[in-house]
């Protein structure tokens, strides 16, 4: 499967680089007058600063000025920003799961085919930054989640999900929030089941594989975990979880490089492991990956776009030590400041084992049906069986509702 995808992914690159030719870098065909202003929003906090900083040695050397912009926006709010002689010219950082919203809102340009070279990267840092099959985004760092582990509780870390039941029975249970499909994708993808069909370098949103009978035996398995198994209570949160490890009320803990400052400064005797493997398959965690795209309304594309690219060559270690920032190139991977960090080496490790989250804004109908029909399910209001069909069921529905108003 994860070949075929692979390959899939390849394609699409090799297609996309016929179709975009030859040309200038960027193949946009616009003048760009030296010297105008460079406007760059980006949704990272900590690393404002040091992208500033990058912004700054790259205009020296090209003679411009640049703004880097803290900002969240939503969708409609960067349409409206773009229209603005002073909006932005370009979009560094954002999740990689809202790409599809600009994309489908026709406010993103291409990515320039000599940009950067797709084998460079990971699987999933490359499928996030495809829509339908075309490359609108490049990757700049990842991120996904891991088992976190009490080392005054645990001697050996769990191999399989068998294992760490076993132990979690006796070690202080295990804690994530398993009503969520961004923790729970490992034991679906593990028993064959998948969200949306991922085929060609696109996702088909029609073809849903929430209820077929790998996921439904994934289901059972979740719902094992609260009612059989006793490791997590109906009301789990991720921020009941990621209390309960910080002081020491569970062995076992599933969360990503975001949590462990907090646990370092609480004192928290902790290390990160590679995710055990369910079924004897690997276990599937998303891959985040912030991604930086350019505004198909702007004027200075070709300058945004080698910013940008002087972003990814220059700037990972920067990054890295901004915000715990893992770089999105596997170059960059092995610097040694990060190879000599045992938390990084295992997300780095896990990431090989992911994937994106579908990068479709179909996407977003999801998160709070599929935690509705887990709570449900664990309520004993309906079987895992009926709780994946509902799930499907509603899922349809709303992406129904969603596109009527297209």
């Amino acid at each position: 499967m994860k070949k075929k995808l692979i390959t899939a992914v390849l394609a699409v690159t090799m297609a996309v680089g016929m179709l975009t030719g030859c040309g200038s870098g960027t193949g946009t065909g616009k003048r760009e007058a030296s010297g105008e202003k460079l406007v760059i929003w980006t949704n990272m906090n900590v690393e404002v600063d040091t992208i500033q900083k990058y912004a700054d040695e790259w205009g020296e050397k090209n003679g411009r000025k640049v703004e880097v912009i803290h900002q969240s926006p939503s969708v409609q709010q960067f349409a409206q920003a773009v229209k603005s002689a002073s909006g932005p010219d370009a979009v560094v950082g954002i999740p990689n799961d809202q790409l599809a919203d600009y994309v489908n809102a026709d406010l993103t340009a291409e990515v320039p085919q000599d940009l950067y070279a797709d084998q460079d990267f990971s699987d999933a840092a490359i499928q996030a930054c495809y829509v339908d099959g075309k490359r609108y985004a490049a990757p700049l760092s990842v991120e996904t989640t891991a088992l976190f582990y009490n080392t005054d509780l645990v001697s050996e870390v769990p191999k399989t999900w068998e294992e760490l039941v076993d132990q979690a029975a006796t070690d202080g249970g295990v804690q994530f929030d398993a009503t969520s499909i961004y923790y729970d994708l490992g034991f679906v993808r593990a028993c064959g089941g998948y969200i949306f069909k991922y085929q060609d370098g696109a996702y088909d949103t029609a073809d849903i594989g929430l209820d077929n009978e790998g996921s439904v035996e994934a289901y059972a398995f979740i719902n094992d975990l609260c009612n059989k198994y006793k490791l997590i209570t109906a009301d789990v949160t991720a921020d009941i979880a990621r209390s309960n490890f910080q002081n020491g009320k569970c062995a076992y803990y599933i969360g990503g490089p975001w949590d462990i400052d907090g646990f370092t400064s609480a004192g928290t005797k902790f290390a990160v492991a590679k995710m055990p493997t369910f079924h004897g398959q690997p276990f599937v965690t998303p891959v985040g990956t912030q991604v930086s795209f350019v505004s198909n309304s702007s004027k200075n594309q070709d300058a945004a776009w080698d910013f940008i690219s002087y972003l990814m060559e220059n700037g990972a270690l920067g990054m890295y030590e901004a915000g715990d920032r893992i770089p999105a190139k596997l170059a960059d991977q092995k610097l040694d400041e990060i190879q000599s960090n045992a938390y990084t080496q295992a997300f780095v490790e896990q990431i090989n084992d992911g994937e994106p989250m579908p990068t479709v804004s179909e996407m977003g109908q999801l998160w709070s049906i599929h935690t509705n029909n887990i709570r449900s399910m664990w309520s004993g209001e309906q079987t895992p069986e009926e709780a994946a069909k509902n799930m499907v069921t509603q899922l349809k529905e709303a992406i129904e509702l969603m596109n009527s108003g297209k």
